[in-house]
């Protein structure tokens, strides 16, 4: 079985395990069904990520290389995190709530990410096949 295929079952199973597991500890099957498609997502985009640029899941350990991470995740952990404990809900639905807001969130910076990534690998090779000299016919 090769990596790709690897990937999917696990994301796929991580997924599944997710909103099963939700459903199971008896949270609406809505926010079950959004937290184990969110999971599924997210495990889809981090292999990606890992199988095609392996170097943007490291880190260099200096706080300013992370800074615009660490600042929305800040958000995301005081705003929608407390909008969520605020929710007349029950823990189950809480919990869901917060897995569907984290794996949207990561995933946004992920997608972002790679998308940053694909358009420098495009602009490199434009750049480089352009200013290429060309061999002569001799």
């Amino acid at each position: 079985m090769n990596r790709t295929t690897l990937h999917r079952l696990l994301a796929v199973a991580l997924g599944v395990a997710t909103g099963g597991g939700l459903w199971w500890f008896d949270a609406n099957p809505g926010i079950a069904g959004a937290a184990g498609v969110s999971v599924l997502v997210l495990a889809l985009v981090l292999s990606r990520t890992v199988r095609t640029h392996p170097e943007f899941t490291s880190s260099t350990g200096r706080w300013e290389d992370s800074k615009w991470t660490a600042a929305g995740q800040f958000f995301v952990i005081v705003v929608a995190f407390q909008a969520v404990f605020s929710a007349s809900v029950g823990l189950p639905d809480q919990i869901g709530l917060h897995v569907v807001l984290l794996a949207t969130y990561i995933v946004g910076y992920f997608l972002g990410g790679l998308d940053a990534l694909d358009r420098s690998d495009r602009e490199a090779a434009r750049e480089g096949s352009s200013g290429a000299v060309e061999p002569a016919d001799d």
